[in-house]
């Protein structure tokens, strides 16, 4: 605290008091020590990283894209697209904060340009980071169809799996116990551990079953069992359900194929 109210003599180093304008050593202050540093520098802390982001992005996939590009020489604009898409979901994040980032350095240049700086730059990163939000954006919708279509798909296969996994437990069921499980719950009699199936849109199968005496005078196909997935809409009946006869695949209950 004692130090804190003394200074020190320019001249020979002893400390006097803070107020004396004079030494023992005959040196005179001819002026009052500054309070303060004489400049500022200006804080670009947001406006840097704001683009040090946009550029590492920008970077990373340059990257990749020149390698999809590279590897899939004839459907490169197919590769580079898809990839686009694929990296969205990580870097489109990254690019807004980098935006905010930019925006909230822009905002502090504008109101304290003698605190905060890099006001330029920040406007710069801003319109970079706009601009690829914009690509991405661009690429996604111009894909949107095609990714609905492949979701079907995937959605579709993953709904014949799951029927031919459960055709193959019902024709096990009825090799143990000679008849066909009234109801799908009564196939854990033979595996407790089986999980109910259901389609990939979460719903359970329809399950229905006929004798076998009726089934055998039926013409062909015969039908000793069917299972149903109400397809994407949920409705029974409709012409989006998938059908499993036996071991044939039908669709909308058109005519099936092995």
């Amino acid at each position: 605290m004692k130090r804190a109210l003394e200074k020190a003599c320019p001249s020979c180093g002893r400390r006097v008091a803070l107020e004396a304008t004079a030494c023992a050593c005959g040196a005179r202050w001819v002026a009052s020590q500054p309070t303060g540093p004489e400049f500022r520098v200006p804080r670009v802390g947001m406006p840097v990283a704001a683009v040090s982001v946009i550029a590492l992005t920008i970077l990373i996939e340059a990257i990749l894209l020149a390698h999809e590009a590279y590897v899939s020489p004839f459907v490169w604009a197919e590769a580079i697209g898809s990839t686009l898409v694929y990296l969205a979901r990580f870097f489109v994040p990254v690019l807004l904060v980098a935006a905010y980032l930019a925006y909230r350095g822009s905002r502090q240049a504008q109101r304290a340009p003698d605190r905060y700086g890099g006001g330029r730059l920040a406007r710069a990163g801003l319109v970079a980071a706009l601009l690829l939000l914009a690509v991405h954006a661009g690429v996604f919708l111009t894909r949107a169809p095609r990714l609905i279509e492949n979701r079907r798909i995937r959605q579709e296969a993953a709904t014949r799996a799951n029927l031919y996994r459960l055709a193959w437990a019902i024709e096990a069921y009825r090799q143990q116990y000679g008849t066909y499980p009234r109801r799908l719950i009564d196939l854990q009699e033979m595996d407790p551990h089986l999980k109910p199936a259901v389609d990939a849109w979460g719903r359970e199968f329809v399950y229905s079953t006929i004798s076998g005496d009726v089934a055998a005078a039926a013409p062909m196909p015969f039908q000793r069992y069917q299972l149903v997935s109400k397809g994407p809409d949920g409705i029974l009946g409709t012409a989006d359900d998938i059908v499993l006869r036996d071991d044939v695949l039908l669709s909308g209950g058109g005519s099936g194929t092995r």
